[in-house]
């Protein structure tokens, strides 16, 4: 009691008072009694005035013991106060916490989920279910539970439960008891009291077309939860339910109607795109009733102008229009489309595509004509500009394909920037041709004459090798170097090379027999097949497009060795024609071999 008082200041300034009346009453009881000095009026007022005093004491005590108790009451009501303020909060937080979880989820099995296992965390409950039946009055139900088996509410220990979720969805009232084993609005059969249901809260999902579903929990162990009797949470928690749900279903809705709508949007493609372009409507008296946007912009013309008069006045802007438009009525189709020229008010001339139908009067009276015109002349133009690009690239890529392989011109026209260097091992046959006794005829002749006699016969000699799908890798003074096999290897490729070989030599026949010839050639060929590199050689500002390996060295030198107009193989180019040609085999002394090689010689 003393350890209250000193935490008490009003029970401290009490027992301060206790103290003094005591020490006052003590005092008065052991102070003598006045002697008679012949005044007694003063021992008289001596006692009343002590007695006056302990009376105001005693009154002080009183007060202060009276507003000790108001401080008491205030203190509980404050107490009281502050309980329910926090519980006010954490509820305030907790449908916060609900609301934002349930409003971020669209489809409705998750939904009904997400919002009963939150109704049973917030409430403290030990079981919950949502029910919320179709809408649309068929027998589907959507429902979901928290800590229940799936079928748990079909089987009989849950009839009551069941019975109360129809009665309040029914009476779209809550049903909320804290003693279900007692209680007498809930009908306590064996089930209520084998389960042990203490507590059942129950409250209707109202939505803005009424009762929408239910919403339940109960328990069978706790009822002393912080929110466990607090009807009003769920009844919150239900409120912001509804509106998820509603929702939810509009969603739902928007899905089932999306498939719907973009078969009406295919529908209407057609009729947006003739919106899109120029329609000019006539009836049955070929009068202009209608003139669309898009037409004003085609021609540059004003639709007030045009309309209530004769189509004739279109003749000015397009040129034999009623001429089509009487051809257009003759047929029976109904449907006629026609590219036309056309003037634009500003622009000038311009290139229409123009499609007749046959449509009902917009006056009612008879069949009218649908005109609905396209503006092709940006199209037109574009193509016409594509079309002289083109033309030009393959000019120029004729002009290169002079100068470099004709696989890489193409390469360079699809992507300009990816040459890379690098090379790739495959199988070629190689064939070198060089005129005999260039140096020594070239000493005799003027410069001149020597350009004019090597361009007689590389022309031909080009030819022969192009004409065979040889690769002209390169030209060396008076000789030519040729591939066959790359880029792209193939079975004939050692046969075409023969047969370039072969054609080379009558190519010069030819030549030599022409009329003023005064220096006839002779050429020699050599030929060697094997495996080479191929590929882009040299570096990122000068590049060429060449093979090497020792099948480049050996037809070098074969054909260096070779007689005029002989053409001298390896034995690999003579294995894979045999049987094709004749040949001679030979054994020849080869730079950069030990011993003799056998080689052929290639007969016509």
């Amino acid at each position: 009691m003393e350890h209250d008082r000193r935490d008490n200041p009003w029970e401290r300034i009490a027992a301060r008072l206790d103290e003094a009346l005591d020490d006052a009453r003590t005092l008065a009881a052991r102070t003598p009694a006045p002697r008679s000095t012949g005044t007694p009026n003063a021992a008289a007022s001596a006692s009343s005035t002590a007695n006056k005093l302990l009376d105001l004491l005693a009154r002080a005590r009183s007060e202060v013991h009276a507003r000790e108790l108001e401080a008491s009451v205030a203190s509980a009501r404050a107490g009281r106060l502050q309980s329910e303020l926090e519980t006010q909060r954490r509820r305030a937080e907790t449908l916060a916490r609900i609301g934002k979880a349930i409003n971020a989820v669209r489809r409705l099995d998750a939904l009904l989920q997400l919002i009963i296992d939150l109704a049973v965390e917030a409430t403290g409950a030990e079981r919950g279910l949502i029910v919320v039946p179709d809408p649309g009055g068929g027998r589907q139900e959507y429902s979901a539970g928290a800590n229940l088996e799936p079928d748990a509410v079909v089987r009989p220990e849950f009839s009551v439960s069941r019975s109360i979720i129809e009665r309040v969805f029914k009476e779209s009232a809550p049903l909320v008891t804290t003693d279900a084993q007692n209680d007498p609005q809930v009908d306590a059969t064996p089930s209520i009291r084998s389960l042990h249901i203490r507590s059942i809260n129950c409250v209707p999902i109202v939505g803005k077309s009424g009762t929408i579903g239910v919403l339940y929990v109960d328990s069978r162990i706790r009822t002393d939860n912080l929110f466990q009797h607090d009807p009003e949470l769920l009844t919150s928690i239900a409120d912001q339910a509804a509106v998820a749900i509603d929702n939810a279903r509009l969603y739902d809705d928007w899905n089932k109607n999306f498939e719907d709508l973009s078969n009406i949007k295919a529908q209407t493609d057609e009729i947006l795109e003739s919106i899109a372009s120029g329609v000019i409507m006539l009836d049955s008296n070929d009068t202009i009733v209608q003139f669309n946007r898009a037409a004003e912009i085609t021609f540059g013309l004003s639709a007030s102008t045009l309309e209530g008069r004769h189509a004739r006045i279109l003749n000015s802007w397009i040129p034999g229009f009623t001429t089509l438009l009487d051809q257009y009525k003759s047929i029976p189709e109904g449907r006629a489309e026609v590219e036309m020229r056309g003037t634009h008010f500003v622009r000038g001339p311009i290139v229409l595509q123009s499609t007749f139908l046959r449509v009902h009067s917009l006056t009612g009276a008879g069949v009218g004509t649908a005109v609905v015109v396209n503006d092709l002349t940006t199209r037109r133009r574009l193509e016409a500009e594509n079309k002289a690009q083109l033309e030009r690239s393959e000019r120029v890529a004729k002009s290169f394909e002079r100068y470099l392989a004709p696989h890489v011109v193409s390469d360079l026209l699809v992507d300009p920037d990816n040459v890379p260097l690098g090379g790739t091992r495959l199988t070629a046959t190689m064939l070198f041709a060089d005129i005999r006794g260039f140096t020594e005829l070239s000493e005799r002749l003027m410069p001149e004459e020597v350009v004019d006699m090597l361009n007689r016969y590389l022309a031909p000699t080009v030819d022969v090798v192009l004409a065979n799908l040889g690769l002209l890798d390169k030209y060396y003074g008076d000789g030519i170097m040729a591939v066959f096999g790359a880029p792209r290897p193939a079975a004939d490729d050692t046969s075409r090379a023969v047969l370039a070989a072969r054609q080379i030599l009558e190519q010069v026949e030819l030549l030599n027999a022409q009329p003023g010839v005064h220096w006839p050639l002779s050429v020699s060929i050599g030929l060697a097949t094997g495996d080479v590199v191929a590929g882009n050689i040299g570096s990122e500002r000068r590049l060429e497009y060449t093979v090497v390996g020792s099948a480049v060295n050996l037809a070098q030198r074969l054909q260096s060795i070779a007689e005029p107009n002989q053409i001298l193989a390896d034995a690999r180019t003579y294995e894979k024609v045999r049987g094709q040609v004749a040949a001679t085999r030979r054994q020849a002394r080869i730079k950069g071999r030990a011993g003799l090689t056998d080689v052929y010689v290639l007969h016509g």
